[in-house]
């Protein structure tokens, strides 16, 4: 009987088994791909998703015993939406009750609000930050409470964590970036193809010490950022600094969905945060990939780098003032046209003001000159008044302008000296309360264009002074 049922096996693998030996060896080499913690965590992209918790605590000031402690629930409602429910019980209800109305009376006060932890049934510990608090449900005993989630993270360890020091960025749905290398798939059944396709498949960098690659994977749902870490470029603030180029290139709130701190020891602090799903390029942006017409794929990075390299020489760990301007240009293409119009203003002018030195602030009037006008304006006595309006107005000449300091970049070259104009004329318009026209108009649409030109021209310039 054994007999017989070896003889089938060999059949059957026979059967089986390609009959060419390239077609054998494509099929039998083992595929060639990073191991990432975050894949071990993907189920957390799917909702409407719930986590059932046996505990979840929440806690006041640091060293202090939780306030309510019960089981509960998170639940990830969208990109954006996650909250929390507890039925919870208090150790001491006096004290617990004056703290939660303490935190209600003093929303703006994040120390006055409450840290939620939970454990969910299978073990993760998660951290969720401060959170406000309200109650859920009428209730005559105990503490049904709940309130939103900005983010909750996770200590990973185990077979499933890269032992590498690296950050590991997971956006989903992916951003359209171009790419040098190429994804290419080909299904064929025994030597004829069938089928055959391209897309973006991944793009190297080598920047700060780092190694960074953006990597598409083969079903098109998400894009991977990877970069190991280094004396210029760790923790905490690699995760971050990765995405603030992106949200200045494309004009668009870009923020990874999944996140993983992996310190290189067998250990990964894991992340998921809000993460809107509209990622498409805007004309807001500084150099949006496949938008504009002759943009190239080598000069696209080559602008990614210079940005991360400004950001990484600044240091912060929030976000820089460079990527801060384009995100409230980004939120301000969704409100009105005046908006918007007083957006570009402000951060051209901001701009042009984070380019001065201090050479650039002195007066183009000598000393003396000032000094003598202050001293005639001072002698005149016919109207207090007036003569403190004209003394004040004589502080501002004694340091030059923004203004000023803008046509000296028009006359350089630096920007073009007509959108300086333009600049300048709406910004005093807009400003004292002036509105612009509401609907599209080839004039006012051409003024936007100059001042968003402007305000590109000016953010090359600090790209390169960096």
């Amino acid at each position: 009987m054994t007999g017989r049922l070896n003889v089938f096996r060999r059949w059957l693998a026979d059967i089986i088994t390609p009959a060419h030996d390239h077609a054998r060896a494509e099929w039998t080499r083992p595929i060639e791909r990073q191991v990432h913690t975050l894949d071990h965590w993907r189920s957390l992209l799917a909702f409407p998703k719930t986590i059932e918790c046996s505990q979840m605590e929440l806690l006041g000031r640091d060293h202090e015993e939780p306030l309510f402690v019960g089981p509960g629930r998170i639940e990830i409602r969208s990109e954006t939406d996650i909250r929390f429910f507890v039925y919870a019980s208090a150790s001491d209800p006096s004290l617990a009750a004056l703290r939660l109305m303490h935190a209600q009376r003093n929303p703006y006060d994040v120390e006055a609000q409450f840290r939620l932890f939970a454990t969910d049934y299978r073990g993760t510990e998660w951290g969720c930050g401060y959170t406000p608090l309200e109650f859920f449900a009428d209730h005559n005993h105990g503490w049904p409470l709940g309130g939103q989630i900005d983010g909750m993270h996770a200590l990973a360890k185990g077979a499933f964590v890269s032992t590498s020091s690296s950050v590991e960025l997971l956006f989903v749905p992916p951003i359209e970036l171009p790419t040098a290398e190429t994804l290419k798939t080909i299904a064929q059944i025994g030597d004829e193809r069938i089928f055959s396709s391209s897309a973006r498949g991944r793009q190297k960098l080598d920047l700060l010490g780092s190694e960074i690659a953006f990597s598409y994977e083969p079903s098109g749902e998400a894009l991977w950022v990877t970069a190991s870490t280094a004396s210029g470029f760790n923790h905490p603030f690699a995760e971050n600094w990765l995405s603030e180029p992106l949200r200045i290139l494309l004009g668009t709130p870009v923020y990874p969905r999944l996140v993983a701190r992996n310190m290189g020891d067998g250990t990964a602090q894991v992340w998921l945060r809000p993460s809107p799903r509209q990622k498409r390029p805007s004309v807001i942006g500084l150099q949006p990939p496949f938008t504009v017409l002759g943009i190239k794929p080598a000069e696209f990075w080559q602008l990614y780098g210079a940005l991360l390299n400004m950001i990484a020489k600044a240091g912060g760990f929030e976000a820089h003032e460079v990527t801060r301007f384009y995100d409230e240009l980004a939120d301000a293409q969704h409100g009105s046209r005046w908006v918007l119009t007083m957006t570009l203003a402000n951060v051209a002018e901001a701009l042009a003001d984070s380019l001065m030195e201090d050479t650039d602030r002195r007066s183009e009037y000598s000393d003396d000159a000032l000094a003598s006008m202050k001293k005639h304006i001072k002698a005149f006595s016919d109207h207090d008044a007036l003569r403190g309006r004209m003394l004040s107005n004589l502080g501002m000449v004694s340091k030059r302008s923004v203004v000023a300091f803008m046509r000296g970049l028009g006359a350089s070259a630096v920007v073009n000296p007509d959108h300086v104009q333009t600049w300048y004329a709406i910004r005093n318009s807009v400003m004292h309360g002036n509105l612009v026209d509401p609907w599209s108009s080839e004039e006012g649409d051409g003024h936007l264009r100059e001042m968003l030109d402007l305000v590109h021209a000016l953010t090359r310039e600090r790209v390169r002074r960096a």
